[in-house]
């Protein structure tokens, strides 16, 4: 790997004197130098760039936070933006030593690119998945009836839908708390819809056990469990239940589970624009008449596709943003970021967006100041209420210490928190903590950007 020619090339008359001094190449022993290299020094590089010349082909490389343009050898490893690569300086020249493999973050930044333009909102895929409890399918072009006709559900997919309404906590339609229903051991009584499939017993109380539960059951951790063994018969959270609902579609169809790959997900538009932005911009409310609309079969695959390609990127972006706490200092050691869907009255599926950070004692944090070696907890909840509209909560736990601050998008939703926050303080010091700050403000939380690498995308977390 050679350093290419110092020599400027010579402006031409037609340029102007500033286009003539962009064209002049930088000195190659004046960017050595700057590298502070030993000889026969080894040293890690990333590929900025690369760049095609007549004759060869040369790249940019950021090295101890300097770039140097060289040109690449013939024989060499194939080479792309983002790449990292093992140089080692003799003399007056670089040699490549080695292409490294690439990093976890890199890895994580690739499978999260193919997986964000075909996300679907949670919300809005399950209202028309168990909207067919009760409107059935409808027959594609093709099928042996009539097209357009509506099919009943045959007893399998009837049974994972059921097993998918199950795992929705249900909100009351006098808004009190939500009932939650264990996972396994379920017997549907009677022929109900998603809205009205009774299981029992149910719980009412939304403490912190059933939190756990429904946080077990939001399909995020989906993998950890089959890692540990999971014996529970049936799927056991939203993950593997849709998936079972696919592979009984597939059935249904006559194919294999390899063909579910050729279903084109069908993604939500707010999700394309906004891939890894939290909160999430709202959705629109699917209207009743277009969720109990009968989907064909391929319909419900391709929303089923969808809704997974949604739960994977915020196990994905979870992972991503785990896994860069490593390098970066003041950043979450632990991350955790979660759609939790819930029936709201008249059978429309809701989420709200958790996302949890956990920082390891020892960081100093970079968003606030704080005791060293002090473990902090920071919990971050969305939620788009029929009344209230936009609420946003930001509590953060440090030892016996905790603040608080809500957003409201409503003047008089955050009129009304103002009002409660006094009680709540009260509530909070009974508990033992101590409150260090808790306020309400009226719009939305601030938001920071996810690089991915190669810089193909710059969005919103």
């Amino acid at each position: 790997m050679k350093l290419p020619h110092g020599n400027p090339i010579p402006p031409q008359p037609s340029k102007p004197p500033s286009a003539a001094k962009a064209s002049v190449q930088p000195d190659p022993m004046q960017q050595l130098r700057q590298l502070q290299l030993e000889n026969r020094q080894a040293v890690v590089a990333r590929v900025a760039e690369l760049l095609t010349q007549r004759g060869g082909q040369q790249a940019i490389l950021e090295v101890r936070g300097q770039r140097v343009t060289v040109e690449l050898p013939a024989n060499g490893p194939e080479l792309k933006a983002g790449d990292l690569i093992r140089l080692m300086r003799e003399g007056q020249s670089l040699t490549l030593l080695d292409k490294l493999p690439a990093t976890a973050e890199t890895r994580l930044g690739q499978a999260l690119l193919r997986h964000l333009p075909w996300q679907q909102n949670l919300d809005s895929g399950l209202t028309r998945l168990l909207a067919t409890l009760t409107g059935g399918f409808r027959n594609a072009p093709g099928a042996t009836t009539l097209p357009g006709s509506i099919e009943a559900l045959p007893a399998p997919v009837r049974e994972a839908l059921q097993v998918i309404a199950r795992l929705l906590p249900q909100v009351p339609a006098d808004n009190g708390p939500p009932t939650f229903r264990p996972v396994a051991g379920q017997n549907v009584t009677g022929q109900g819809t998603g809205a009205t499939a009774q299981a029992t017993p149910l719980k009412s109380t939304l403490d912190a056990a059933a939190v756990r539960q429904w946080l077990a059951s939001s399909g995020v951790l989906a993998e950890a469990s089959l890692a540990r063994g999971s014996t529970e018969a049936g799927p056991a959270d939203l993950k593997l239940a849709l998936g079972r609902l696919a592979l009984t579609l597939l059935q249904h169809q006559s194919l294999g589970s390899d063909q579910f790959t050729r279903f084109t997900p069908l993604p939500s538009q707010e999700l394309v624009t906004s891939p890894l932005q939290f909160p999430v911009p709202t959705t629109p409310p699917v209207a009743m008449a277009e969720a109990r609309e009968p989907a064909s079969p391929g319909q419900m695959l391709r929303l089923l596709a969808g809704m997974l390609n949604r739960i994977t990127v915020n196990q994905l972006h979870s992972q991503l943003l785990t896994t860069r706490a490593g390098g970066d200092a003041g950043t979450p050691a632990n991350t955790l970021i979660t759609d939790l869907p819930w029936m709201a009255p008249g059978g429309e599926v809701r989420t709200a967006q958790l996302r949890i950070d956990y920082e390891k004692p020892g960081q100093e944090g970079a968003s606030s100041p704080r005791k060293t070696g002090v473990a902090e907890w920071r919990l971050s909840l969305a939620m788009d209420l029929d009344e209230a509209g936009k609420v946003f909560f930001d509590v953060a736990l440090r030892q016996s210490a905790v603040s608080a601050r809500v957003w409201a998008e409503q003047q008089g939703t955050a009129r009304l928190v103002t009002r409660q926050l006094g009680d709540l303080r009260t509530r909070l010091t009974e508990l033992g903590l101590e409150v260090s700050e808790l306020e309400c403000r009226r719009g939305q939380p601030p938001v920071t950007p996810t690089r991915l690498e190669h810089r193909l995308l710059d969005t919103r977390a």
